[in-house]
């Protein structure tokens, strides 16, 4: 008898197993189910096309120009303009909308904090969902830590003032310490009083993407991984690290510009399909004119490629020594907007603290924290592989 009830609990399971899986690719069948234009099988097809290629979400398709829909197997012309058109069709809203719908539209966008008051007042509340961030500057700029602090305040709970919500990195440089994360998370909950497993890590997800043919393989993974773990962030250290890399010298530099060009509008898509942030470190160059001036003389890498594509960008450096004495803060920095079509060119000053970025009057008290607790001030403690697949945080 407890065998027969053994068996019929393991067939419950199987079953709603099943329907479990079902649900996750409902709302990409319910949307080829009012496309017209097609047949049941066809749509069948289209949907198996779709889901092999990682699409499992309707907004996956908004993310694919029409040549991308078109060299799916199967997929013709026709086909791919029904798909596309069927989002005009549902569209909420008329393309062209007033002041006011506009600005309601943005208010609307969620906002990551960076982990220091005075960067979020700069950027009025912090990063904004849907939108081309670029940090760049010269090593130990604060780039890294930036992207780890965002991490960290995007998986925290909605009570505690996170977004609740999963973070895709690609790390191009090999630089990324599971341990450091770990470090900044046992902070915010301390000093939050966050419950043990509160956090849920599982929505952290990491690729090891240092060739520029593991980070295409990635962009086309994440439309599996964006609805399953609801990302709001996705960050790339570095964006110009492999095409450096793979492409030398100045003959090859057209070649590399619109490669880059593709990836970027693949990302810019991404942003724009899922509402998420895209926030990607880039490297500096040294300005040769002898005449430029002081902001001038380092300069972003990509040239007017890579310009052109954020929304906001931002110029990292070491603070000054006065202000590093002023506050006792050693590991303060400089942050500048140099682009942005919202925000005015303005300056503050955070700091790099034992647990993440902090305002420049706190990372004493991050020194202080750190001793009280236990936690090393050593960030770089031991090294562990990423792996080459997507993983989450252990």
């Amino acid at each position: 008898m407890a065998s027969q009830d053994n068996n019929i609990e393991s067939s419950k399971t199987a079953s709603s197993s099943k329907k479990t899986s079902k649900t996750k690719t409902d709302s990409l069948m319910d949307f080829l189910s009012e496309i017209k234009g097609l047949s049941e099988s066809m749509k069948k097809r289209v949907h198996k096309v779709l889901t092999t290629e990682n699409i499992v979400d309707p907004r996956g398709i908004k993310a694919l120009t029409k040549k991308d829909l078109e060299k799916l197997p199967g997929i013709s012309e026709a086909t791919a303009n029904l798909l596309l058109g069927q989002f005009e069709e549902k569209r909420d809203r008329s393309l062209f909308l007033s002041l006011e719908e506009r600005e309601e539209l943005e208010t609307e966008r969620l906002k990551i904090r960076t982990g220091s008051k005075e960067l979020d007042n700069m950027l009025q509340g912090g990063i904004p969902s849907g939108c081309f961030v670029e940090l760049y500057g010269s090593p130990a700029s604060g780039k890294t830590q930036i992207c780890y602090t965002l991490s960290v305040n995007c998986l925290l709970p909605k009570d505690f003032g996170g977004l609740e919500s999963g973070v895709i990195l690609l790390d191009t440089e090999g630089s990324f310490k599971p341990q450091r994360l770990k470090q900044i998370m046992q902070y915010y909950q301390y000093t939050h009083n966050i419950p043990d497993g509160k956090i849920d890590t599982s929505k952290f997800m990491v690729a090891n993407t240092r060739t520029l043919a593991q980070i295409e393989l990635a962009l086309k993974e994440v439309g599996r991984i964006i609805p399953e773990k609801n990302v709001k962030l996705l960050i790339v250290d570095s964006l110009l690290d492999p095409f450096r890399s793979e492409y030398g010298g100045l003959g090859e530099l057209a070649d590399r510009q619109k490669h880059l060009n593709r990836v970027i509008h693949t990302l810019m898509r991404l942003a724009d399909a899922y509402d998420l942030a895209v926030v990607y470190t880039n490297q500096v160059m040294a300005n040769p004119d002898p005449f430029a001036t002081a902001m001038d003389k380092i300069l972003p890498a990509g040239g007017f490629i890579l310009g052109h594509a954020s929304d906001i960008r931002i110029w990292l450096r070491r603070a000054t020594s006065k202000i590093r004495n002023q506050y006792d803060a050693p590991n303060a920095r400089r942050a500048l907007i140099t682009d942005c079509g919202w925000l005015s060119q303005s300056e503050c000053h955070f700091s790099i603290g034992t647990f993440g970025i902090c305002d420049i009057t706190e990372e004493a008290k991050h020194r202080e924290l750190a001793l009280e607790i236990g936690v090393g001030v050593d960030i770089q403690q031991e090294e562990e592989e990423v792996q080459t697949e997507f993983a989450t945080l252990e």
